[in-house]
């Protein structure tokens, strides 16, 4: 089973599969796909980043997929699943650290598709000097990308918590809803 592809028609049976695999295997993984989808995720702001490098965009586009890619391990392997594990314990889940990092990661690779959508037109945008066609973003596309992501969180978590869908759905929007009141709380305090 190649899980790379399997995640995207049979996300239950991909988990399956992975909970036999190898732990130095899924590690490895887990880093590799953590930097790769903050990079795919971040191609759009990379526009914003390279206008400090004016002569120089290259090197502004490597430096800031580098720093994509370390900001991605930190926050999808660490952070974000993290605060799944947390929030699963505190709901009598089952799944230890490594098991909801694997299915952070393994989850958020719809994600991957905006990278596979900036390397095909790389060389069209070096053709035309056109560097908006590799930061391009449409809106449809990132809510099918989100919801598949979503779909697959909802599995992974299932599965390795023992949850039903309901609970690891609440999982989920717990840590969003707390981190959003935060937000919401420094936005109105900073008025």
């Amino acid at each position: 089973m190649k899980p790379f592809f399997s995640i995207w028609i049979s996300p239950l049976k991909t988990f399956e599969y992975l909970s036999s695999r190898e732990d130095s295997e899924n590690r490895e993984m887990i880093n590799v796909l953590s930097a790769l989808i903050t990079i795919g995720f971040g191609i759009p702001k990379l526009k914003e980043f390279t206008a400090l490098f004016e002569n120089f965009k290259f090197i502004g586009i490597l430096i800031g997929i580098i720093s994509l890619g370390l900001v991605g391990i930190l926050i999808i392997r660490w952070l974000l699943a993290l605060t799944y594990w947390a929030m699963g314990k505190l709901l009598k889940g089952k799944a230890n650290k490594n098991q909801v990092q694997l299915v952070v990661a393994y989850s958020l690779i719809p994600y991957l598709f905006y990278l596979l959508i900036a390397v095909l037109l790389i060389i069209p945008a070096l053709i035309t000097k056109n560097w908006d066609l590799v930061f391009y973003r449409h809106p449809f596309t990132y809510y099918v990308v989100w919801l598949l992501a979503l779909r697959n969180l909802i599995y992974g978590l299932s599965y390795f918590n023992k949850f039903s869908y309901g609970f690891a759905l609440l999982n989920i929007l717990v840590p969003a809803g707390l981190i959003e009141l935060i937000r919401q709380l420094i936005i109105n305090w900073k008025n």
